[in-house]
């Protein structure tokens, strides 16, 4: 294992570790449910759940991944990027210990801060790298409007404060400004970074993209991914013109999504129904199922439903987090050798790990659609959820574990 990917390995697992937080979090939320717990505020540990889940975990990993990548040593070695790696470690775990402990207050909203500030300096500097490795590549343009989207997602944690000031911090545009920190985020930064990490790893290997149907999906995904946005705004305001902004936005997801699949090719997609699954088609099914359901909320009633029931809405950013994002990037950390399936340590943890992913889901769905029946509660639901979550904190910690740099 190169130099470079030594040092890759040694990263993906403090992400690995921030996973893991993030997991033992979720399940004390859960546990909240089960019975009482008077010595925590479950909203401040839902603040930290999230962020260390976004910024600790799906962040440092992207970080980790993308500069292994896509720069050549002379930039890899540049120590700002390990310099920013573990000052950006270092927000992450004050956000870790600030939130339980105070929720939104001031050293929570420092360490957010210095993440984000942290953030633009990576921006800036990996795009700079980048244009200075050679011609632009179907995964390098993927690559460059992944960190676009980013610095694009943070606008809306900077207007919170305008927000706030103004006295608006209970009114629609508070929660339209969070939206869109996390529309462009999940839909933007996210998915654009991983299928960057995706048409890299085919470049790498000589596999050859078709220029015409990815420039199809390239040019559908990039304009679905603003108008996206619009299925936010119709929760707080469902007007009809919202919804048909929607409406033409996931039709166009839709589109890339297909063109996406044709791009990838048989070695990718059709080997999914025809042979075994393998991780990074199973993440890449669940980005499909992820629009899929966006596009059946299309359908206004449905839509009410959705953004309604708590458990639909938790389903839903938990498909992607976990199912499409996380998994995939855990594909692509295995890809590299990063991280090594191979070891039965490691393909046991994974196994517990996607169990407790895929049991909870079906728990929050059956039960959402209980809800909307007026069927009533599954039997010890909440006991059952609680339990089933465990695996993801045991699955993620057995990664963290069995990661290790080799020779």
């Amino acid at each position: 294992m190169s130099e470079i990917w030594q040092t890759a390995t040694g990263r993906i697992k403090i992400s690995l570790f921030n996973l893991t937080c993030a997991s033992i979090l979720g399940c004390i939320m859960r546990l909240a449910f089960v019975t009482e717990l008077t010595s925590i505020n479950y909203k401040y540990i839902l603040h930290a759940h999230s962020h260390i889940a976004m910024l600790g975990w799906v962040y440092l990993a992207l970080f980790t991944l993308l500069i292994a990548v896509f720069l050549d040593k002379k930039a890899n070695t540049n120590p700002l990027y390990g310099r920013l790696f573990w000052l950006t470690q270092v927000s992450v775990l004050g956000m870790l210990i600030a939130f339980p402990l105070q929720g939104y207050a001031t050293w929570s909203i420092f360490f957010s801060a210095l993440h984000v500030c942290l953030s633009y300096i990576f921006a800036f500097r990996f795009l700079k790298d980048l244009r200075s490795q050679g011609p632009a590549s179907p995964a390098s343009r993927l690559a460059r409007w992944s960190i676009i989207w980013m610095l694009v997602s943070t606008l809306g944690l900077w207007a919170l404060g305008p927000i706030k000031a103004l006295g608006l911090g209970t009114t629609i545009w508070y929660h339209l400004a969070i939206q869109f920190f996390l529309h462009f985020q999940f839909n933007g930064w996210f998915v654009f970074a991983l299928l960057a990490l995706l048409f890299k790893s085919r470049e790498d290997k000589s596999e050859m993209v078709d220029p015409q149907k990815f420039k199809r999906f390239f040019t559908l995904l990039l304009i679905s991914c603003p108008l996206t946005f619009a299925l936010a705004v119709a929760w707080s305001t469902p007007k009809l013109s919202i919804f048909l902004v929607n409406s033409l936005a996931v039709i166009l997801q839709l589109a890339s999504v297909f063109f996406l699949l044709l791009t990838l090719g048989s070695s990718s997609w059709w080997h999914f129904f025809r042979q075994k699954l393998t991780l990074i088609e199973l993440a890449l099914a669940m980005f499909v199922l992820k629009c899929v359901i966006q596009a059946v909320v299309v359908i206004p009633s449905i839509a009410e439903v959705a953004y309604t029931i708590r458990n639909f809405v938790l389903g839903f950013l938990h498909l992607l987090l976990l199912g499409s994002i996380s998994l995939g990037l855990l594909a692509l950390a295995n890809n590299r050798g990063v991280i090594d399936l191979c070891r039965s340590s490691t393909r046991i943890a994974l196994v517990l790990f996607i169990a407790g992913f895929a049991i909870t889901e079906i728990l929050l769905f059956v039960q959402g659609a209980m809800f909307w029946g007026s069927l009533g509660l599954i039997p010890y639901y909440y006991e059952i959820l609680f339990i089933s979550s465990l695996l993801l904190p045991i699955g993620a910690g057995g990664l963290f574990l069995s990661t290790r740099k080799r020779s």
